[in-house]
């Protein structure tokens, strides 16, 4: 079971690797550690000076990215718990980069990392979520009306490595 702590716990993992990664490619990096709504890390370009940020997601097991529905596009239950999906939501940020971290449990050494951009978690999201739900006749199995959504590794394997969405990035050779 995981609990608070553990969560903040590897949250912060995720955000110290994700600096200490970019640092290797040439970016100066910066976790913030929660206390930034929207984004986890600022990072610089060594010999530009651009700077960006980054959202991160980290996990040990289970779904890289949990959320509502409801944040990603229009979504309405009626009555009887019959789910409607809807156009997706503009949003404010779409090309803020997301770095998924999966942690193995052998600590660091094996982490996996995810680069994509918000638009793209967004429409995986609504797509994932879409299709469960059609396959279910738009009612969660056993009747509820939850609106949670999740992507796995599975959902995101094309982001793998990406690092070249990265402003200025230039390969730099094995991050190992």
């Amino acid at each position: 079971m995981a609990s608070g702590v553990s969560n903040k716990l590897t949250g912060q993992v995720g955000e110290h690797l994700v600096s200490a990664v970019l640092g290797t490619l040439g970016y100066y990096a910066s976790p913030y550690s929660g206390n930034v709504p929207g984004f986890d890390v600022t990072a610089v370009h060594s010999e530009t000076l651009n700077s960006f940020p980054i959202q991160v997601k980290t996990s040990t097991k289970g779904a890289l990215v949990q959320s509502t529905i409801d944040k990603w596009c229009s979504h309405s239950v009626d009555e009887d718990n019959r789910q409607t999906v809807g156009n997706l939501i503009l949003r404010k940020h779409p090309n803020l980069i997301w770095i998924l971290v999966r942690l193995s449990d052998s600590g660091t050494s094996r982490a996996r990392f995810f680069i994509c951009k918000e638009s793209d978690i967004q429409k995986k999201i609504v797509a994932r979520y879409s299709a469960f739900m059609e396959k279910h006749g738009y009612r969660r199995p056993g009747g509820g009306a939850s609106p949670q959504a999740i992507l796995n590794i599975n959902d995101i394997a094309e982001f793998e490595d990406n690092w070249e969405l990265l402003p200025d990035y230039e390969a730099t050779g094995d991050l190992a």
